[in-house]
């Protein structure tokens, strides 16, 4: 199972521009979990979003609205993945995750791209607490920024 998840973690690291290499087979796990939910995503499958998260996780989004107000959302995750449940075109890649592990937990930090049909509609920061359950790595907590013009900066930062 860890060779599998490990796997995984490379073979997303190959998709995902600018990908460091796990450290070890946790942090491949880590990794693995997360670009789970992004394909999950990507591919209206809310199995594997829901796969990847603990039942009563919660999503949290910081938006910037055109006039710079900033507005704040939660949601349970089940509610999100009704959301994006059957829209097509969606597509988010992270690159240079930052993970920090001790023992059953972790927080994932990491700039982010999101498109729609193709075509970049904002960038941001994705931060992703992660637990440790029964041997499993779930996600406990997504929250990211939502910003339309931090694309340029974002991009410009990649190790």
């Amino acid at each position: 199972m860890k060779t599998l998840l490990a796997g995984l973690a490379a073979a997303a690291c190959v998709a995902a521009p600018a990908c460091a290499k796990p450290k070890d087979a946790d942090e491949a796990a880590i990794l693995a979990v997360i670009q789970g939910f992004f394909h999950g995503l990507g591919s209206q499958n809310g199995t594997a979003m829901e796969t990847a998260l603990l039942p009563d996780a919660m999503l949290t989004a910081q938006r910037v609205g055109p006039d710079g107000e900033v507005k704040l959302s939660r949601r349970p995750g089940g509610v999100f993945i009704d959301s994006v449940e059957g829209q097509s075109g969606l597509d988010e890649k992270m690159w240079d995750p930052v993970v920090m592990r001790r023992g059953p937990i972790a927080v994932v930090w990491a700039p982010y791209e999101f498109q729609l049909q193709g075509k970049t509609t904002h960038c941001g920061i994705d931060v992703f607490d992660m637990v440790k359950v029964e041997g499993t790595w779930k996600i406990a907590h997504l929250m990211w920024t939502q910003e339309p013009d931090a694309c340029g900066e974002l991009k410009g930062k990649r190790r």
